[in-house]
């Protein structure tokens, strides 16, 4: 007796079995790519919450030397320095701020790290909203003397492969930042030696006592604790990678209770037997008339 289902093994419902777990395939790696996003975006917003308002410390005890990379488990805490500015005020020009369009005021500080050279380090000093048509003198500009400087440490960003407007940087790279403000790399001779695997995002700045932050310069925000809809992406791909096999199922069901579904095709062997016989019978029926 044939089975009802005899038909998934027909190559239409072969190909239609194929094509839905390749495609669920699909979707299964999708969504954890989603998850993977979902996973890192949590673990960031978990380190700024850890990180963010700590008591600041000796930029030191969280960077053993001036070439050392950040670790990651440190971003976003923060130091407290003293040092002087090199230089000239650079700016970091077109990288919005919440949504606004903003340009970055960026200096490079001169750190008394204790024993031995100074340690050059990448400052952040914060935005103000870009327009070409205004002056933003006061906004740009830079303490003359000796600073206590808290900042925020984040990893130093690569440098950029534009070509550099004077005064200008394109990202957060130590090495470019120097040359804008000094006009030259480091050397030996300078009395200090360059952190390049840092910078630090201003978040408080004194000078004798008195806070020299220009009014006209925006400290960066607090990192926004959203964790995105990576999460929410991710469950609908799988849902549609087990939708897939739930409508396979449905649909052979269907098409196994449809009367109206086409018979199996008998093979040419029961063709040719069910011929014979028929002969036979037509040639006894003769005989007998």
């Amino acid at each position: 007796m044939t089975s009802r289902y005899s038909f998934l093994t027909s190559r239409r419902w072969l190909g239609l079995i194929a094509a839905a777990v390749a495609i669920s395939v699909v979707c299964a790696l999708l969504g954890y790519w989603q998850w993977s996003r979902y996973q890192g975006r949590a673990d960031q917003v978990a380190l700024v919450e850890a990180n963010f308002d700590q008591d600041p410390v000796p930029l030191t005890d969280l960077v053993s030397r001036p070439g050392a990379e950040l670790d990651p488990a440190h971003q976003w805490r923060p130091v407290q320095v003293q040092g002087r500015y090199l230089g000239e005020v650079v700016v970091l020009p077109q990288r919005g701020v919440a949504g606004n369009p903003a340009d970055h005021v960026v200096g490079v500080l001169a750190v008394d790290a204790g024993d031995g050279p100074d340690w050059a380090v990448l400052v952040d000093r914060g935005w103000y909203t870009t327009d070409t048509f205004a002056d933003h003198a006061a906004a740009q500009e830079l303490p003359s003397g000796q600073v206590t400087t808290t900042m925020r440490l984040r990893p130093a960003e690569a440098p950029s492969p534009r070509v550099l407007d004077v005064g200008q940087i394109h990202r957060l790279n130590p090495t470019q930042a120097l040359t804008a403000a000094t006009g030259t790399e480091e050397d030996d001779s300078a009395g200090y030696v360059l952190a390049t695997g840092i910078y630090g995002q201003l978040a408080a700045e004194t000078e004798g006592g008195s806070d020299v932050v220009p009014a006209e310069l925006n400290l960066l925000p607090r990192p926004v604790a959203d964790l995105g809809s990576h999460l929410s992406y991710a469950l609908q791909w799988w849902v549609f990678a087990l939708g897939l096999y739930v409508a396979l199922v449905v649909l052979a069901r269907r098409e196994a209770r449809d009367p109206r579904a086409p018979a199996p095709v008998r093979r040419r062997a029961d063709t040719d037997e069910d011929e014979a016989i028929e002969n036979q019978i037509q040639a006894s029926a003769t005989s007998s008339a």
